[in-house]
């Protein structure tokens, strides 16, 4: 305790529930959303940190503290309960994952586009970006604001950071949800193929570097976690799809 009284973040003890989780929820269309029922009860330090996290962004020009949604639960067949919450929520998260299970994982969504002989594109993001600034990331990613859909937020993220439209992603598909506790993300992840003759061109402020790889361990660099949580999702799945048949000669 400091001696104000009040408790870091970090300060809040964990419980049997909070243990490392990586789950992930394979899926075949677009995820569906059930309304949080309830209201959030937190406990004095939460609600204080929670409460530092506004002051902390009210302070600084440019940093946003707008709505954007948590995720409480997916179903197996890839239903979140969703929240409606603001940015000073998830900056406790993202300091103190462990608190996601009292405030939510931060809802966002991951893409990550392919071409043709096999290598993914991947992202360096811009050093004024608030989150993972200067971490390789998936190709596009960003998070989701309540009530805003799944699709239409990953489309805009591609657009804005790489400069690519739904024309140029094909086979555009959610295939996972990845709730990352090492985070309190939890995140929404879509694969592509680029389009032949399409080319990324990266937004100058938000993408400082674009890199292509069979995998994000060939960037010889730091990769946010939530991109490693979620390139695990797409691996994962890939294992168990059928190998295609090959047709007799």
């Amino acid at each position: 305790m400091a001696a104000d009284g009040r408790y870091p973040a970090h300060a809040v003890p964990a419980d049997r529930n909070t243990r490392t989780v990586r789950a992930i929820t394979f899926i075949d269309s677009e995820p569906t959303f059930r309304p949080y029922p309830f209201a959030l009860s937190l406990e004095p330090p939460v609600a204080r940190a929670v409460a530092d996290a506004r002051v902390a962004l009210a302070r600084t020009p440019g940093r946003f503290d707008g709505p954007i949604a948590f995720s409480h639960g997916v179903s197996p067949e890839g239903a979140i309960l969703r929240r409606a919450g603001r940015y000073a929520e998830a900056l406790v998260v993202f300091e103190e994952p462990t608190l996601a299970y009292r405030l939510g994982f931060a809802l966002g969504v991951q893409l990550f586009v392919e071409r043709p002989e096999g290598v993914t594109l991947f992202q360096l993001r811009g050093r004024s970006i608030g989150r993972n600034p200067l971490l390789w990331t998936a190709s596009a990613s960003g998070g989701l604001a309540p009530g805003e859909e799944p699709l239409h937020a990953v489309l805009a993220d591609a657009r804005e950071e790489i400069g690519l439209g739904a024309a140029d992603l094909e086979d555009l598909q959610p295939t996972a949800i990845c709730m990352n506790d090492d985070s309190g993300s939890a995140l929404i992840v879509y694969h592509a193929r680029l389009r032949a003759g399409a080319e990324p061109e990266p937004d100058q402020v938000k993408v400082a570097e674009l890199h292509w790889a069979t995998r994000p361990s060939e960037l010889g660099a730091q990769v946010s976690g939530d991109t490693i949580a979620c390139w695990e999702a797409i691996e994962r799945r890939r294992a168990e799809e059928p190998e295609p048949q090959k047709t007799p000669r």
